[in-house]
């Protein structure tokens, strides 16, 4: 097979089948060059441990050089002066992003998640409610799927209720994005989440609460040095981006797979016990990611798997391609198994130093919201078929645009 004719990235032929590409190259060519959309090379990691070692090697930026070997023509359009590509420069490599984790992590514990999950049974019940006033029928999506995860992060952050409708309306700019128009949108939202957050990090400056956001303000490193107004805005749209929208569309692929895989559904009805493993089968194999989101720069020539990438490549890290590794997972990790006890093993939240942060709450979240809609609606059921679910693909995210169900 040369991969190196195929345009990267490979088709999908149905959601959550992984191309065949995949498995090829992770038996014959672990680590190899592809070619992106405008004809240009990279590189592409494929096998578990290559991917994992790579997640964690600080020779990997997370930022290009000056002048990248290959530009990241992927076949979407993409402003790279863009709001979506800037923010956060100052945490995202080191030295800034090493003293900002060591600030951060202060407030990221598992902990600080297990006490959340009252809040968070809370919220999904709430959430629930509305749903079942609908009478029988619902999107789980608009319904569920970006309601739940909003209104978490609108108590993390400490959002006064009169600004949560504006925080909503902003918010809801980073999800359901046209591909051809997404990044003068998702700019402009970015931009105006930015201005949001700073009016509230000075307002909490005067008045702090206790919300996870003054927290963060008056976190600080061994030589008292406290986040910036930059640093702390750059958490805010991390947050964000993070913990609503990664959290929705993941939410959404959740019910996607059981529905897709109804004698798993079952399965999960039928001993509910099954969450915490269904919830890391469900992050293994149907994950949101289309694998830009772990683009990397060769900062100096790197040897890994045997092979010698070199300074100023573009490099693609696929997470989605390491988490169907037979030799982690087993002969039938292509299948969807939600007692699966090596699912834990997953690299959806990544690896090393930039670890998600918000891991366990996420963990949380989806255990609670997937529990509670199983519990309140036995009889969940999609509303029609399979193939009448839009699926949305955008350069970061792969899930459905509407789950319509009934019960």
């Amino acid at each position: 097979m040369d991969v190196t004719a195929t345009t990267y990235p490979f088709t999908r032929h149905r959601p959550f089948e992984m191309p065949h590409e995949f498995a090829w190259l992770r038996a014959n060519a672990p680590v190899t060059q592809v070619k992106l959309a405008g004809g240009e090379p990279a590189w592409l990691i494929t096998r578990y441990d290559d991917v994992r070692a790579a997640l964690s090697d600080p020779r990997f930026a997370r930022t290009p050089p000056q002048a990248p070997a290959a530009p990241m023509d992927t076949g979407f359009p993409v402003d790279r002066s863009s709001p979506v590509f800037s923010f956060g420069s100052s945490i995202s490599e080191p030295p800034g992003h090493t003293r900002w984790r060591r600030i951060v992590n202060k407030a990221f514990t598992q902990r600080q998640a297990d006490t959340m999950r009252p809040l968070i049974r809370q919220h999904t019940a709430a959430v629930l409610d509305d749903m079942a006033a609908r009478g029988g029928h619902a999107d789980l999506m608009d319904d569920f799927a970006y309601r739940l995860p909003l209104r978490i992060i609108c108590e993390l952050l400490g959002i006064p209720d009169q600004d949560r409708p504006e925080f909503t309306a902003l918010a809801s700019g980073l999800t359901r994005r046209d591909p051809q128009t997404s990044f003068a949108a998702f700019g402009t939202t970015m931009q105006g989440i930015g201005r949001y957050a700073a009016t509230l990090i000075g307002r909490k400056r005067r008045d702090l609460g206790d919300d996870l956001l003054s927290t963060l303000i008056t976190l600080h490193d061994d030589d008292d040095s406290r986040l910036s107004t930059e640093e702390l805005v750059s958490t805010v749209i991390l947050l964000l981006m993070a913990g609503y929208e990664s959290t929705a569309v993941q939410f959404g692929n959740a019910f996607f797979a059981l529905f897709q895989n109804p004698d798993q559904l079952a399965r999960l009805r039928a001993e509910p016990d099954l969450v915490e493993t269904a919830v890391e089968e469900i992050l293994r194999w149907a994950q949101m990611g289309t694998g830009f989101a772990v683009a990397k720069f060769a900062a100096t020539d790197i040897t890994i798997g045997g092979v010698t990438i070199p300074t100023g490549a573009t490099v693609f890290v696929s997470i989605a391609s390491a988490d169907r590794d037979s030799a982690q997972f087993g002969a039938d990790a292509e299948l969807f198994d939600v007692a699966r006890r090596t699912a834990v093993r997953h690299l959806a939240f990544s690896s090393g130093p930039h670890y998600c942060l918000g891991a366990a709450l996420a963990r949380a979240e989806l255990r609670e919201g997937l529990s509670g809609v199983l519990d309140r609606f036995p009889g969940l059921r999609l509303d029609g078929s399979m193939a009448d679910v839009e699926l949305a693909s955008n350069l970061f995210t792969f899930y459905p645009r509407n789950l319509p169900v009934t019960w």
